[in-house]
């Protein structure tokens, strides 16, 4: 086992190494740092000779020590509002750990739900899909992911790694993210820069919310169907049901009478915060530098400072020993990972390669970039992939005198498809921090994101052929 790890801690390295030096002449250096460093951080992730966090930390490095991209433009990655908002997160659920609503939760949940883990996978991939239609994934992913890992622990799951329930569980709640992301437009920000290029760039015109939601439906049927399917099958946890009974369990939930007013305090913050972040539309222009984040953040402060005899929700100490750290900076290293991919052009470089053989257009053409689409937000995250991608199809298809906007359609939808590493979109990342084994959404995601490719492609391209309107904006 110990050689197997040092195996595996010289071959990250050594893949950088080669790439960086035997990379050849077409490819420039920043080019070839930035895939290097893809394939030494996938290959650490994979294989963990060392913690999660610990790889996420190798961008700042490497970018100090071989200079092919300001260190600034890294560092800016582990301070996004994204890493706040967990942090906020991470706080209000330390108050639950500290006070019992954890357990109160599960007890809730497994009444609700049932006790049969693949009912459990089913159930919370689907609330995931549901809400990342409305909201951006990684906060349906920080909002969810806690609830589950707090009925995971009261079954007695603490090493997520090493147990396919947890990983299952964990992994459906993300994925739910990336396959109702582009539902509607409100799934995030890869949409809402698609429209940007359909308006100032096809149309001239606004680009109605309506017309998003009618001309992805098919499609957005059609995965959600194939992923269903693909759920059911694709995990097989270490147990049928967890153990007890619905009787059994409403017991338990009797015991523990009624909530404790620092229960109330600690649930209500993290509503409050949820809340805030679903009605931020409402708000916007009063409040434009609130996001979700500091949303989050303000309530996680609070747990400070709101007393019950003298004693407050938290105290620091208590904090920091149960606070996630890892969680931060595997999303961090995720992200700036995702930013020098896109900033030191190499996946602009992979796109150049492919662009050539669209050929006269086509099923070919549409293929292609299909396929370029799902490559390319697996490695970097979706928003980057749609920056780097769509604005190729465009001028492709206007060169070749097709209309671009079914194709431009088509692209979005695989560009939200982030499926197997922690580095293609926020709810994987997030999952990823809680410790599941990266092996197992690593595999499963390849297939997962090839099922999307076929689906979406399909249902896709015989839009663009029989249904004029798939053509329109």
């Amino acid at each position: 086992m110990r050689n197997r790890t040092t195996v595996h801690l010289i071959v990250g390295p050594a893949l950088f190494a080669g790439l960086v030096l035997l990379g050849g002449g077409a490819m420039a250096y920043p080019v070839r740092c930035a895939l290097g460093l893809l394939l030494w951080m996938a290959w650490w992730w994979v294989t963990t000779p060392v913690d999660l966090a610990v790889t996420g930390f190798l961008p700042l490095v490497v970018a100090a020590l071989f200079n092919f991209i300001p260190v600034p433009q890294v560092l800016a990655a582990y301070a996004q509002d994204l890493i706040i908002l967990l942090l906020g997160a991470n706080l209000l659920t330390t108050a639950w750990a500290r006070w019992g609503i954890d357990r109160r939760i599960a007890l809730a949940s497994l009444v609700v739900m049932g006790t049969n883990t693949e009912r459990q996978i089913m159930t919370w991939f689907v609330l995931a899909l549901v809400l990342s239609a409305v909201l951006p994934n990684t906060i349906v992913a920080a909002a969810l992911c806690p609830i589950v890992l707090a009925m995971l622990k009261f079954v007695g799951i603490e090493d997520l790694w090493h147990s396919r329930l947890g990983t299952a569980m964990m992994v459906a709640s993300a994925w739910g993210t990336s396959v109702g992301g582009f539902a509607t437009p409100l799934g995030g920000a890869p949409n809402l820069l698609a429209i940007q290029f359909i308006q100032n760039s096809i149309t001239h015109h606004e680009f109605l919310f309506v017309t998003w939601v009618t001309r992805f439906l098919p499609m957005t049927i059609g995965l959600v169907i194939v992923s269903v399917v693909f759920m059911r099958f694709a995990f097989k946890p270490e147990m049928a049901d967890v153990a007890g009974s619905r009787t059994f369990f409403l017991d338990q939930i009797r015991e523990l009478g009624p909530m404790s007013m620092q229960e109330r305090w600690g649930l209500s913050l993290f509503l409050i915060a949820t809340a805030l972040a679903f009605a931020r539309p409402l708000y916007a222009s009063l409040l434009p530098a609130f996001a979700p984040a500091y949303a989050f953040l303000a309530c996680g402060l609070l747990c400070f400072l709101i007393r019950r005899d003298g004693e407050p929700l938290i105290r620091w100490n208590y904090a920091q020993s149960h606070m996630m750290w890892g969680l931060f900076y595997l999303f961090a290293g995720g992200t700036a990972l995702g930013e020098m991919l896109d900033k030191t052009g190499a996946a602009a470089f992979i796109a150049g390669l492919l662009t050539p053989y669209a050929g006269g257009g086509g099923f070919t053409a549409v293929a292609l970039f299909s396929v370029l689409t799902i490559v390319v937000t697996q490695i970097t995250s979706n928003t980057a992939a749609i920056a780097i991608v769509v604005p190729i199809v465009i001028s492709t298809f206007q060169g070749l005198g097709l209309n671009p906007i079914p194709f431009v359609y088509i692209v979005t939808a695989l560009g939200n498809c982030g499926f197997a590493l922690p580095s293609s979109a926020g709810g994987p990342a997030v999952a990823a921090g809680y410790g599941i084994n990266l092996q197992t959404m690593l595999w499963k995601g390849l297939v997962m994101s090839a099922l999307a490719l076929v689906t979406l492609l399909a249902i896709g391209y015989l839009s663009t052929l029989y249904w004029p309107a798939f053509t329109e904006a």
